[in-house]
């Protein structure tokens, strides 16, 4: 029997015209969002763990060392982020080609 956290897809929605990004990691709805810089929002669940990101510039590095230190990330999504790194803008470039940096670019993968 597989555990019911990893049949879930983590989800990335990247918007390249409004340069806005967001990575859901379930499907937990929201109760509560922090802003940890100008940049990045971190929604949470009702036990404070984080279950989405969004990013409000494509361009700003994605805080390891916070996320890690500060708020309850599973290690899982932080692994799914290192795929993402640096940055957003990054990572639509290397991991999809230039192709993928249209506006509404999306990508599910599985954990």
């Amino acid at each position: 029997m597989r555990d019911v956290a990893t049949q879930q897809k983590m989800r990335v929605k990247i918007d390249h015209d409004a340069e806005l990004a967001y990575v859901r990691f379930t499907d937990e709805p929201v109760v509560r969002t922090v802003e940890i810089d100008e940049a990045i929002n971190l929604d949470l669940d009702r036990f404070g763990v984080v279950i989405g990101i969004e990013f409000l510039d494509l361009d700003a590095d994605i805080p390891f060392q916070r996320l890690v230190t500060e708020f309850h990330v599973r290690r899982e999504h932080i692994e799914f982020l290192r795929m993402l790194r640096p940055n957003m803008t990054t990572s639509m470039k290397l991991n999809r080609g230039p192709e993928a940096a249209g506006s509404g670019a999306r990508i599910a993968i599985p954990c």
